[in-house]
């Protein structure tokens, strides 16, 4: 009886090493080994706080149009009258230094149309405009001769037009018999003036003035009482004098 106990002791004593062995026998294969290798589990990271929403702007007040004013995709725009009166008038200007007589004509036209509908300005011929360009032109369109001495010849017709001594339009004044000799030149009728010298016209035809009503001569000696001389080493001196009558025009 002992040594059947014994056996079955040593039996079982044999078979709780085997494992062991077999373990221990597939340990020492490293390609049958297999690794378990253990990752900490990452703690969730806390979320970030979203920034609180800042209060909507206060919306600009809605400016108030004024008269002339008006709103353009929100945005208020102010309008300026469009001046017509004056954009005929460079229109007639531009017209006279191009000798586009038909050109001028119409925006003559045009402009008496814009003053009739409340534009600002004075009348003024396309005509007279260009006539007395072509006389500042022919007496004083040298390069070398100054806008001042332009300007008189320009005033010295005028004033014979508003003059009582001699005829009350500028086509009469200008082409008066034994006056204004460049006037009976061929040439003179289809002349077309410089620009600055249909300026100097223009100015004066809308009131611009620089001598008294009653310098009414312009010649190369004196004639009546001397107002002012221009003197030009090529042209030589020009007088300007006043009228002898000088009671017509206090």
């Amino acid at each position: 009886m002992m040594k059947k106990q014994s056996w079955m002791i040593a039996a079982l004593c044999l078979l709780m090493t085997m494992p062991l062995h077999g373990f221990a026998e597939q340990s020492l294969l490293p390609e049958q080994m297999h690794v378990l290798v253990l990752h900490p589990t990452p703690e969730p990271e806390p979320e970030a706080e979203e920034p609180a929403a800042s209060p909507p702007p206060t919306p600009a007040p809605t400016p108030v149009p004024e008269e002339g004013d008006f709103l353009l995709l929100g945005h208020l725009t102010r309008t300026t009258p469009l001046d017509m009166a004056g954009y005929y008038l460079d229109e007639m200007a531009e017209a006279a230094a191009a000798g586009d007589v038909r050109a001028g004509q119409e925006a003559e036209r045009c402009r008496s149309a814009a003053l009739a509908a409340g534009g600002s300005g004075a009348p003024l011929s396309f005509d007279d405009l260009l006539l007395l360009a072509r006389l500042i032109d022919a007496m004083a369109g040298s390069d070398w001769l100054t806008e001042d001495f332009r300007l008189c010849v320009g005033e010295v017709a005028l004033n014979r037009v508003a003059s009582p001594e001699f005829p009350n339009t500028l086509q009469d004044v200008i082409y008066q018999r034994g006056q204004y000799t460049v006037s009976q030149s061929p040439r003179f009728a289809s002349l077309v003036p410089r620009r600055e010298c249909v300026d100097v016209a223009l100015r004066l035809l809308q009131g611009e003035r620089h001598m008294v009503p009653a310098v009414v001569y312009q010649a190369d000696y004196l004639q009546g009482e001397l107002f002012i001389v221009y003197n030009d080493r090529r042209l030589g001196s020009t007088y300007f004098c006043l009228s002898d009558r000088l009671d017509l025009y206090a």
